[in-house]
């Protein structure tokens, strides 16, 4: 709710929300868009091929690879329709929070994931911050009780709406 109460997040349909859904990379532009209060795009251009203009996510996107919060898929591509996994989800969390130039306060202090192995080169510091500020809180333990982060899996619509709650709760402090 208080992500559709602010306006990041719409309904899949008039009466539903779909929680259990999973993003896509054009919704989490568009999540962050709204977020930054859907600022103006006058005059930007739309680096990708397969963002069409017109598309309820081509603004959305073109902010967010002009601020260098979303890059694409390699070859002019952005993959709008494909879902997002967690670890991507972090490092453009993690972009954002650059491109609104807030240092987030993280210790130095190195978390050992459960699927650490499973985890990408380029994600691997976006989820070890995030992670230790709370923004994202794994997909459960191991028998050892270390986080299981679940880096290539999809994260669903509702996972995306309690990560930006807690995000938002961050800057906030």
């Amino acid at each position: 709710m208080w992500a559709f109460e602010r306006g990041l997040m719409i309904g899949t349909a008039a009466d539903k929300f779909s929680p259990g859904a999973t993003l896509t990379r054009a919704m989490m532009a568009a999540i962050l868009y709204r977020h930054a209060g859907t600022p103006d795009v006058s005059g930007l251009l739309n680096p990708f091929d397969d963002v069409a203009s017109g598309q309820w996510y081509t603004d959305a996107i073109t902010w967010a690879a002009d601020n260098g919060i979303v890059k694409g898929t390699g070859g002019g591509k952005f993959a709008p329709s494909d879902a997002i996994t967690r670890q991507d989800l972090a490092v453009i969390l993690m972009r954002y929070t650059n491109h609104l130039e807030i240092n987030l306060p993280v210790t130095l202090q190195y978390i050992f994931f459960a699927d650490e192995a499973a985890i990408s080169g380029y994600a691997m510091d976006a989820i070890q911050a995030l992670n230790k500020l709370g923004i994202i809180n794994g997909a459960g333990v191991n028998n050892n009780g270390q986080i299981v982060i679940d880096p290539k899996g999809n994260a669903t619509r509702a996972q995306v709406a309690a990560m930006l709650h807690r995000f938002d709760a961050c800057l906030s402090s």
